[in-house]
């Protein structure tokens, strides 16, 4: 039977006016009946030891009255039985990486099939060294140095006009200014370019570090001004604070499964205009998670490698060069 069909069935048999939206609540409290009934059997196997396979015939009565209660709850707002199960599929292959979904090529933004010269790529794979030192003000301070990149389009460094940088890095130099926690306590914020390469590594994004390697792409004037412009960068530093935040309540986000719903949603509203947010969110969960790993991996280490691996979307660390 077709969920379409099994709605307009259930619906012949409903004791409901669903324009009343007293006797709409009536079946919304079926609903509860009805998980509540199947959350009693499941506490009887904890705490009796009952068999399940027992109550089949219970459990498929109190499931058919849940999807009965869905049904006629579902057309009191006016909404598709069938409509509602494709859109639950389609989110749920959206937050998990199994099924065909996660197996298609997933969308990169700057490799040769946009058009994207490769002066304004990504290198495939960035070898980045956190190094640690201590301030005369007893505050710990963090530098980051780019050690390697392949390819690099910049073998004889960047690219000058009237003595100033246009393009490009150098290999060798550091990246960006040094960092201390900007905290009562140390808490390893200042390592928090690990956020930013955990983003460039599994995602392929970062308006930060493109700013950084100074690999904007200029080629297409509105992708240069909406996608790696200020308004970006401002977007994705304020991301990595607020998830630094969110980690403390979140076993520092030490696996994908760590990161939560509300995680995402924060990740969703600050990325709403930004071409990351057309990437599945079970991908934003690995990389949020692999940031998270690395940046305590450096903090506790007090400095290290960080190996930012675009092709396989991976972020690793090691405490000695590779």
């Amino acid at each position: 039977m077709e969920l379409r069909e099994f709605q307009e069935r259930a619906l012949e048999t409903k004791q409901y006016q669903l324009d009343k939206p007293e006797h709409a609540s009536a079946a919304a409290f079926g609903l509860v009946q009805a998980t509540g009934s199947i959350a009693q059997l499941y506490k009887k196997q904890l705490y009796k030891k009952l068999d399940l396979s027992a109550y089949k015939d219970l459990l498929r009565r109190e499931l058919g009255d849940l999807l009965w209660y869905t049904a006629i709850v579902a057309r009191a707002f006016g909404l598709d039985l069938e409509d509602i199960a494709k859109k639950n599929i389609e989110i749920t292959r959206d937050l998990y990486s199994h099924g065909p979904d996660s197996r298609r090529p997933l969308r990169t933004f700057d490799d040769s099939a946009t058009g994207c010269p490769i002066t304004q790529r990504f290198p495939h794979r960035l070898v980045f060294r956190f190094e640690e030192t201590l301030n005369d003000n007893g505050q710990f301070r963090a530098s980051t140095t780019l050690i390697e990149a392949d390819p690099n389009p910049f073998p004889d460094g960047p690219t000058k006009e009237n003595g100033r940088v246009v393009a490009g890095f150098q290999v060798g130099d550091q990246l960006g200014d040094e960092l201390t926690d900007n905290s009562r306590r140390p808490d390893g914020y200042r390592f928090h370019d690990a956020i930013h390469m955990g983003f460039l590594a599994v995602l392929g994004w970062s308006p930060i570090l493109r700013r950084l390697l100074k690999l904007k792409r200029k080629y297409d004037p509105a992708i240069d001004e909406s996608q790696d412009g200020a308004r970006a960068a401002f977007a994705e530093e304020g991301l990595a604070h607020i998830l630094a935040r969110l980690a403390e309540k979140r076993q520092q986000f030490r696996t994908p499964d760590s990161v939560d719903g509300v995680t995402l949603q924060v990740f969703d509203e600050a990325t709403s205009e930004l071409e990351v947010n057309e990437l599945p969110k079970w991908l934003w969960r690995r990389a949020i998670s692999s940031a998270f790993v690395v940046m305590h991996q450096v903090t506790e280490a007090h400095g290290g490698y960080v190996i930012a691996d675009l092709k396989q979307r991976t972020l690793t660390y090691q405490k000695t060069y590779p």
